[in-house]
Formats: C-alpha cells, structure tokens, sequence
C-alpha cells in the first residue's frame, strides 16, 4: 500500500463514517508528511457514527498490517 493509497483510503472511511462537523481535524492530520496513521484510527473509531462494513473493516486492517 502506497502513501497515496492510505491518503484515498482514509479519506475514503472518514467521509463514510465521520460526520461532516468532525472531519476537518482529520484532513489536517492527512496534509502531514508523516502521517500518524494510529492517532487518526483511533479518533475514528470514537467518532464513527454508523457500524462499519464488514469491506470496510477489511481495508481498515490492511491499513493497521502496513502503517501501524
């Protein structure tokens, strides 16, 4: 997995399962060059609002097997 591919794949959960209000800290953390990858999980998984798909929960630990 790519830098880029993590950049579009957090993206990606963040639009689906963050609300509108609570995403601008999260694409500040994405503008970083070094990415704390943990810390946006983290916050994620106390701001996600609907349950996650089970693709979904997939691709969120394939981003943990590579980046944490």
């Amino acid at each position: 997995m790519s830098h880029d591919e993590l950049i579009n794949d957090l993206m990606y959960l963040i639009n689906k399962y963050i609300p509108e209000g609570d995403r601008g800290k999260f694409k500040e953390f994405l503008m970083m060059d070094d990415v704390p990858v943990k810390a946006i999980l983290a916050d994620f998984n106390k701001l996600s609002i609907e349950p996650i798909d089970d693709i979904d929960g997939d691709l969120i630990r394939k981003i943990y097997f590579y980046f944490c």
